[in-house]
């Protein structure tokens, strides 16, 4: 063939800068052209075949990316390259090594590549001459790599995933790249940069087609491109470790096609195109060869099968045969229909090209072969441009292909081109033999093309090594399947594999080894595989491979820490994938201090919660009821079935309901009236989000995505549930139990069907709402309610509405309460209840939720002005139909008659009465209704008699009322005053006058002249008087005046009067106090004043606003004013108020008074409020008047209302000067501030208790043990009363008897001696406190130390130290007091202190002299008590007393007891006789006196907190002293909550162990297990299955579970709770939490035996026990249980027996077996087994009366003397009982002594 032009160039351009013919191509030429002027502009020229710039306007290095930001990118990676790749060796020693390694430059040879330039350019035009005169020109055969990759590199690849942003593309050898959203093609880079820029939604009609791109509507898996290399993973700018080896590509054909010209595109070349418009006939392609003017067409029937005509989509991109071209040459035919139009088997190749530019990846070619290797093969295409193929793509990576004896050189074969490798010398590309790569076909040979395609991840039982390349790997045949795969030589194991050999080691061709599936090479048709065992054995590879609601194991990688805490944690799963758990899902309650819980690298189980794979997220849940939950996983709507059960997590609460969160994208809307059988108004007052709840399905809509779920128990909902709710029908009459209520509703059971029903307050009764929520204040739990009816049924809530008025019961009966919308009617007349009021009128709701509307326009006129109509929510309605809506299923309502229906007024059938007609009048004198005229009497038949009016009957449909207070005249008149109505009888005719007609709204008669409606009510009057009076005139208020006397009748009883009626429209008000002078009446008022009893009143005022009188009922009803009342007096009162701080009675109408707390009872502890009740009449002590605020104290104590003789236990106080220091005294907690309590004590005298008089113990939150009104003993400590103070304390050692108040400055005088502490020293001095003073302290200057000069105070004292010391002067003014420390004062006293000092046995403090001494008055002030109640020294003067109580009594006395004077010497007197003399002869040295003070000092801090009396402790300050020295003292604690509960205290008795477990020190396990076991028998004793169950779990957090478990069923078995232990062992056994024990295991079966008495059950623990226990357990394990059956009441001693024999048949040497079960059987007592047991042992055999021993069996002497031992004790003890048989016994004498001879021989 001969020398090919190549083609493009321009003339010109060309004559200037090369010579006129070039027959060589490659990337030597591209050096040759680098000359040094034009470096710049040639250095990114990096095209696959390689020209000037000029040559190809978009070709080689000046390729420009769709952005400007790629641009600059690209630009700079091609000036990078160059620069690298000008200097560097292109010998063929450095091809083997990393040749296109960027890294390996070395500048000094330069000179070297510099003249290789030079001797090129007289290279010959064949490649083969050249090759022979330069070995640089080599071709070598190299497969792909990423090392081997540059910019500028053309690929052939196949998509193998379509990402959100990017496509990846399987590259041969294993290489993926990607394609970037930006680098596919011009038209979706327009689109782009549309989108950016917009700052609205934008009208272009493409870009609102596209406003997201779907890259899915462009590609398709398997397709195959040509791609551009855009950057690699080694360029500059990428940061993360992963992206190091990212390859980036571009499909764009204005790079993919660099290089060809309009002459290269010859039939048969294959060229990248992507689609610029869809037309009715086919494609307008743009092929990117910019200034050529050409462009592409493709007919419908060449656009590729797998798209389709109707779906390409502007902007896609195929690989496409140029078919031919046009006339012109501008057009180019084009075919994306590869398999037909460009498959190698079908004859399609490219045989000749114009230039070898159309040489391009993805063109088929015909290759001369020049050389054949068994890893691949070189040749040429047109005898110009070399070509390699290597292992993989020639396919004999199989092993089956042997390349050498198949192809031979000099052979014509046929490839597919598929990358290039433009920084090769010489230039060459590479080509590919694959079947499906020659055919381009798409179609899939990986995961899931064939049952047999082994899937990503799979592990692969056994992979067969097929074929070995040393450098790179081994290819494996995977399982019996036709599928290959590579194992890359770093994932051949664990560790560093040095070498592979075909013939030799683990990998040698024909192993077989356990792989695992990584990946599939779509191109190369190869599975990637792995044998390191940490990839078989890791959970997930890949994303795709967790799975939903799977439990795994993680660790925890790092903590997210935000603003407001914790937002999550993210945990490691396997290699690379990871899950976040948020902060909702870390526990099943709201964690206070996450951080504490989890740390980095902690190892957690969690449950996948969801997977998402666009975003590659996985979240995780750590809630135990989640991980521990064994129900089905919802994780796809389509399984999810009506009734099944799952728990799910509260994700948003909402008004109407909640949204719960289950696993993957599953949600389901939790509603309202499902949450709970009980009316809920707020779900957020009960759920919190993050909860998770139990929940079953309700109802599924799998394509809308839709699920409902219930928390209701689904259980309840039986068939037989199923049926009763079929049976009920509104209208129904049921009766139920009332198991539930609230502020709005009651829920009841109904009876004989067990349904639930809701019985609304509005429901209850007829009435105002007042008296619905009265009547449903008084109903029970427990009662049973009868005759409801159904209003509604919601099957698909189970709920059941229920109404108990009779106003709808009745209309239903009448059939006027339609259920259905069939049974409405036109023109109807019906009753329901009001649902709803809207501005536009009412909704009524009847039976079955039937709901029809009253617009505005047809309600009555005289409610349209009133608001909401004059109604309100479920009120009684009854109106007409009006109109009926068949289609919409509606109906109107009307109140109005004159428009009852759409056609006019409601036509009646019956005739309607004049107003003049009446029907069956009572009168016969009555015809017409006007003849009902005022003051008319007319006779009257009584219809019904009520407490306060007579019924009566005037004629048809006319009734009458005569009320009560119109029947007689005078009191005489009255025959029984509680129920004068109780003489008339039904159908009894009367005589009555007319007085007007009843208004029904304001109870009061109206003149005639006002008759409303058709049949009105008359009122009447029976009164002879007024019957006979020829002018009656009716009583009204104008007649009534201030004091006259009238006859009333009581009409209604209020809160705190009655109401009585004079007439029927004179009413007047009767207060409790005034209704009688007998006050006992009121004690109960309904009883003694029925409604309709008749009263005497007197009118005492006289109120016309409001229409009504005050009355009084008193005889004499003189008013008792405030000014009557004065202290001492004695009244009646009746009870009004009653609180929790005081009683408040009525005196009178005007007067009331107030019992204080101090003034109920002469006991304070019996001071309760509560025991009396309202309206209750007591006799009161008035006690105080507080004439300017108009106050009256009162007291009901018995001495002062009974008897002043009775006995007093808190006496009243009524000034500060009742109260004396140290007198003990009780009152009520009146105020808690920050400072401390004040107490009432009496009435205006308070006492103050300071924080640190509350207590002898620490209170950390003191206020939390104070309440106002609490009652609290203390003793008085400060009593002043010029200045009102009064303090009291109320510490248990100040209560105790021989307490004495704290000393004061004002009972101290000059001279006295007192002892005390050393508070401070300075060095002019030392300030000293006075011991069992509030405090009071005073200064001993350096003078008065001692009898020799005292330079510096410090030297002689210490802080603390105790001292005697003599008051020398005090300044009351300032209250400074002056000490004396010299040893001269102390010298008188020396003998009398010493004396006292070894008899004081109460534990005074400092140097303990006064406390008990009767003798001196003046000292024993000094120091009473060293008990130190000052806020300001924190010092613990404890110590320092009882280390001076308890040493005399041991005859351990140290020198010096007390202070020490300036000279040093003890003036306590308590030392030893014989060294008496010498400490007085050291008196006056002062080196002795440091010494001694040194010595003595650490016994006064000595701990004698221990040393309490004999019976232990006996208060809380006890205790906390004794926890003060022994804090891990777990004893101690459980001693202290015992003294608590006691006590009752348990809550305190809680509160110490949870401070036990704070309190006790790390590493003290036991101790704490200790207290952790005494709170769970405290919580079993007194708290509540939820709080011992809360204390259970944090045990088990705390604790060693097997412990926790073990000590919490003891605790269960002990206190009787044998099922609750049953299900403890079931859990425990269940968590495998003590199944390796078999100590657990015993315990169950003995419990099963004993306590449950289920054998049963226990021996088929055995079986369980012996699958968990370790095999060296099983022995002794069987033997204990069948111990058990001999033991126990409820075993089977011949079950016992089977279970021994197995044993020993099994071990026959196991002596300790034998003398178990030989052990077992004495205590059952059967002589003979036990004697047969023993010859067994001992291997005796009787035959014919000769007893001989078993050899086989014969026991070692030892053993054998212990059995025969044994044997001769059981012989001795039961012929002892038998009554002296010894012959037994001797004749086991003889056997031992023949079986010793038997062991000697």
């Amino acid at each position: 063939m001969a020398p090919v032009k190549r083609k493009g160039n321009v003339p010109e351009e060309s004559a200037a800068r090369q010579p006129p013919k070039r027959a060589k191509v490659g990337a030597e030429d591209r050096k040759k052209d680098q000359k040094p002027q034009d470096t710049a502009a040639k250095a990114s020229e990096l095209s696959v075949l390689r020209d000037d710039e000029p040559s190809f306007p978009r070709g080689g290095g000046s390729v420009l990316t769709p952005l400007e930001r790629k641009q600059i990118q690209i630009q700079a990676t091609k000036d990078v390259l160059f620069e690298q790749k000008g200097p560097k060796k292109s010998t063929r020693e450095f091809d083997d090594n990393d040749d296109d390694d960027e890294n390996d430059v070395e500048m000094d040879e330069a000179d070297t590549t510099a003249s290789t330039k030079k001797s090129r350019k007289k290279k010959s035009k064949g490649k083969k001459s050249a090759d022979k005169d330069s070995p640089e020109k080599q071709i070598r055969i190299e497969p792909l790599s990423f090392k081997r990759i540059v910019p500028g590199s053309m690929i052939l690849g196949q998509v193998s995933s379509i990402n959100a942003h990017d496509i990846a593309l399987s590259l041969p050898n294993n290489l993926t790249g990607y394609v970037p959203l930006t680098s596919v093609s011009r038209s979706l880079e327009d689109k782009i940069e549309k989108l950016l820029n917009a700052d609205d939604d934008n009208d272009d009609e493409d870009s609102s087609d596209d406003d997201s791109f779907n890259l899915k509507d462009h590609f398709y898996l398997g397709q195959f491109l040509r791609a551009y290399v855009v950057s690699t993973g080694t360029e500059a700018g990428e940061s993360s470790g992963r992206s190091k080896k990212r390859i980036e590509l571009s499909v764009d054909p204005r790079q993919t096609n660099t290089g060809l010209s309009k002459s290269d595109l010859v039939e048969e070349a294959i060229v990248q195109a992507s689609v610029v418009s869809v037309e009715d006939h086919g494609l307008v392609m743009d092929i990117g060869i910019e200034g050529s003017g050409l462009k592409g067409f493709m007919g419908s029937k060449e656009i590729d099968p797998r798209v389709g005509s109707s779906d390409v989509k502007e902007g896609s991109v195929f690989l496409c045969v140029v078919t031919g071209q046009n006339a012109s040459g501008n057009v180019i035919k084009l075919s994306a229909n590869l398999q037909s139009t460009a498959s190698i088997k079908k004859g399609h190749f490219l045989s000749a090209a114009p230039t070898i530019n159309s040489f391009l990846p993805g063109v088929a070619a015909e290759i001369l072969l020049t050389e054949v290797t068994p890893n691949g093969m070189m040749g040429k295409i047109m005898g110009l441009l070399d070509t390699t193929v290597d292992l993989v793509q020639s396919g004999a990576s199989s092993g089956k292909l042997d390349l050498e004896r198949k192809f031979k050189i000099g052979a014509k074969i046929k490839g597919r081109i598929v990358s290039t490798f433009p920084s090769a010398e010489p230039f060459k590309i590479g080509f590919s033999m694959l079947d499906h790569v020659l055919k381009l076909s798409p179609e899939a040979h990986g995961p899931g093309s064939s049952g047999e395609a082994p899937a990503i991840s799979a592990i692969v039982p056994e992979a067969e090594v097929v074929k070995v390349d040393p450098g790179m790997g081994l290819y494996v045949q995977i399982g019996d399947s036709k599928h290959l795969g590579f194992v890359h030589i770093s994932r051949l194991s664990d560790g560093k594999v040095e070498s592979i050999a075909p013939e030799s080691g683990p990998f040698k061709v024909g192993s077989t080894h356990e792989a695992r599936v990584v990946g599939y090479n779509m191109l190369d048709n190869l599975y990637l595989l792995s044998f390191e065992k940490t990839v078989i054995e890791q959970p997930f590879l890949r994303l795709e491979d967790v799975t939903v609601g799977a439990t795994v194991k993680g660790k925890v990688e790092k903590l997210l820490v935000g603003s407001a805490g914790m937002d999550g944690l993210i945990v490691s799963l396997a290699d690379g994938i990871t899950g976040l758990v948020p902060s909702m899902h870390f526990a099943d309650t709201q964690l206070q201090f996450p951080e504490k819980k989890f740390r980095e690298g902690m190892k957690i189980s969690a449950r996948i919660l969801s997977v998402n794979l666009e975003k590659r997220q996985i979240r995780l849940t750590l809630k135990k009821s989640l991980l521990n939950s064994e129900s089905a996983i919802w994780k796809d709507y389509k399984d999810i079935v009506p009734g099944a059960q799952s728990p799910g997590t509260i994700v948003s609460l909402q008004t109407h309901g909640a949204v719960v969160q289950f696993y993957g994208s599953v949600r389901g809307f939790l509603p309202v009236s499902e949450m709970s059988e009980a009316y809920i108004k707020d779900p957020a007052q009960h759920f919190r989000q993050g909860q998770v709840v139990n929940v079953h399905a309700l109802s599924v809509d799998a394509s809308l995505g839709r699920l409902a779920v219930s928390c209701k128990d689904p259980s309840g909902f039986t068939e037989k549930y199923r049926k009763a709710f079929e049976d009920i029908h509104p209208g129904q009459l049921v009766t139920g139990s009332v198991f539930e209520k609230s502020n709005e509703d009651v829920l009841l059971k109904l009876d004989d069907s067990g349904l639930v029903a809701r019985l609304d307050v509005q429901h209850i009764i007829d009435g105002a709402p007042s008296k619905q929520h009265a009547t449903l204040s008084k109903i029970r739990v427990g009662q049973k309610l009868n005759d409801l009816m159904v209003l509604d049924i919601q099957r698909a809530h189970r709920l059941i509405r229920v109404s108990s008025r009779a106003s709808l019961k009745k209309a239903s009966k009448q059939k006027s309460m339609p259920s259905k919308f069939e049974n409405v009617q036109e023109g109807s007349t019906v009753t329901g209840f009001v649902r709803n009021i809207t501005p536009a009128g009412l909704f009524i709701e009847f039976l079955g939720g039937l709901t029809g509307l009253i617009p505005k326009r047809l309600i009555e006129d005289a409610n349209l002005a009133q608001p909401e109509f004059g109604t309100s929510k479920g009120s009684t309605v009854s109106a007409t139909i009006h109109s009926i809506d068949t289609d919409f299923q509606r109906f109107i309502l009307s109140q109005r008659s004159d428009e009852a229906t759409h056609a006019g007024a409601k036509k009646t059938k019956t005739p309607a009465q004049t107003d003049d007609t009446v029907a069956n009048p009572v009168d016969d004198t009555i015809t017409t209704l006007s003849d009902f005229t005022f003051g008319r009497v007319v006779k009257c038949k009584v219809a019904s008699i009520k407490a306060t009016q007579v019924n009566v009957q005037l004629a048809d449909n006319i009734q009458g009322r005569i009320d009560v207070s119109e029947i007689f005249d005078k009191w005489e008149d009255l025959k029984d005053r509680k129920q004068p109505m109780r003489f008339f009888k039904p159908k009894q005719e009367l005589s009555a006058r007319i007085l007007g007609i009843h208004d029904a709204r304001s109870h009061k008669f109206l003149p005639i002249s006002h008759r409303s409606g058709k049949y009105p009510v008359y009122e009447l009057s029976l009164k002879p008087s007024f019957i006979k009076a020829a002018n009656p005139n009716p009583l009204n208020m104008e007649q009534v005046q201030v004091g006259s006397s009238w006859m009333g009748f009581v009409n209604n009883v209020a809160e705190d009067s009655l109401w009585v009626n004079l007439s029927p429209n004179v009413r007047g008000r009767l207060r409790f106090m005034d209704a009688s002078d007998d006050l006992s009446l009121l004690t109960d008022v309904e009883k003694n004043f029925p409604i309709g009893s008749a009263l005497k009143v007197q009118v005492t005022a006289v109120n016309p606003e409001k229409g009504h009188l005050d009355l009084t009922a008193k005889q004499g009803f003189d008013k008792l004013a405030f000014g009557d009342i004065s202290a001492g007096m004695i009244l009646p009162g009746r009870v009004t108020k009653v609180t929790e701080k005081q009683v408040i009675m009525q005196l009178g109408e005007a007067l009331v008074g107030a019992v204080n707390l101090i003034d109920l009872a002469d006991d304070y502890s019996k001071a309760n409020p509560t025991v009396h009740q309202k309206n209750e009449v007591l006799r009161a002590c008035v006690v105080a008047v507080d004439k300017a605020n108009k106050k009256i104290h009162l007291s009901l104590r018995p001495s002062k209302v009974l008897s002043a003789k009775l006995p007093i236990q808190d006496p009243g106080i009524t000034s500060i000067k009742d109260v004396k220091p140290n007198d003990v005294i009780r009152g009520f907690v009146k105020r808690v501030a920050d400072s401390g309590l004040f107490v009432t004590v009496g009435h205006d005298v308070t006492a103050y208790v300071r924080v640190s008089d509350l207590s002898d113990s620490y209170l950390k939150e003191w206020k939390d043990s104070f309440q106002v009104d609490q009652l609290v003993k203390g003793r008085v400590t400060l009593v002043d009363a010029d200045q009102g103070k009064l303090q009291m304390s109320l510490k248990e050692s100040v209560l105790d008897p021989n307490f004495k108040a704290p000393i004061t400055l004002r009972d101290l005088k000059p001279g006295q001696i007192v002892t005390g502490k050393v508070r401070k020293v300075e060095d002019f001095g030392a300030f000293i406190i006075v011991d069992g003073s509030s405090n009071i302290s005073g200064l001993c200057h350096r003078s008065e130390m001692a009898e020799k000069r005292v330079e510096d105070a410090r030297t002689l004292y210490d802080e603390g130290d105790a001292v005697k010391a003599k008051i020398i002067k005090i300044d009351r003014g300032q209250g400074k007091i002056s000490f004396s420390l010299k040893a001269s004062h102390f010298q008188d006293e020396e003998d009398e202190d010493s004396e006292d000092e070894v008899m004081s046995e109460d534990g005074l403090g400092g140097v303990a002299l006064e406390g008990d001494s009767d003798d001196d008055d003046d000292i024993s002030m000094g120091g009473v008590d060293v008990e130190d109640d000052s806020e300001d020294d924190v010092e613990d003067l404890d110590d320092d007393e009882d280390s001076d109580e308890d040493e005399p009594m041991n005859g351990t006395m140290p020198s010096k007891k007390g202070g020490l004077g300036a000279s040093g010497f003890d003036w306590s007197g308590n030392v030893q006789k014989d060294e008496g003399e010498d400490a007085a002869s050291d008196s006056d040295d002062d080196q002795a006196a440091k010494k001694k003070k040194k010595s003595r000092k650490p016994e006064i801090q000595v701990d004698r907190t221990g040393d309490l009396d004999v019976n232990g402790p006996q208060s809380v300050a006890d205790y906390e002293r004794l926890l003060l020295a022994e804090p891990d003292s777990s004893l101690l604690w459980l001693q202290y909550m015992a003294y608590q509960l006691e006590l009752g205290e348990v809550e305190k008795a809680r509160a110490i162990a949870e401070r036990a477990l704070r309190t006790i020190t790390m590493g003290q396990d036991s101790e704490k297990l200790n207290v952790w076991v005494a709170l769970l028998n405290l919580e079993n004793t007194y708290g509540n299955d939820d709080s011992l169950e809360e204390v259970f779990k944090r045990a088990c957090e705390y604790n060693d579970p097997q412990e926790i478990y073990d000590r919490m069923i003891s605790v269960y078995i002990q206190s009787g709770k044998n099922e609750k232990a049953d299900d403890l062992f079931r859990t425990a056994m269940k968590k495998k939490i003590s199944t390796q024990s078999p100590k657990f295991f015993l315990n169950y079966a003995s419990f099963l035996f004993d306590s449950l008495a289920a054998p049963d059950r226990g021996r088929g623990l055995l079986a369980r026990a012996l699958q968990s226990l370790p095999t060296h357990t099983h022995i002794e394990t069987t033997s204990k249980f069948g111990q058990l059956e001999f033991r126990s009441a409820n075993g089977d001693v011949e079950r016992g027996r089977t279970v021994f024999e197995g044993l020993l048949s099994s071990f026959p040497k196991r002596i300790d077996l034998w003398n178990v079960l030989l052990d077992l059987e004495i205590k059952v007592g059967d002589a003979e087994q036990v004697r047969r047991l023993f010859e067994r042992v001992l291997g005796l055999q009787n035959k014919k009366g000769v007893i001989s021993v078993d050899e086989s069996k014969k026991l070692k002497p030892k053993q054998a003397r212990f059995l025969f031992k044994k044997w001769l004790a059981f012989e001795e003890k039961l012929a002892a009982a038998d009554g002296g048989n010894e012959k037994m016994v001797e004749d086991i004498k003889a056997r031992a002594a023949a079986y010793v001879k038997s062991l000697q021989e």
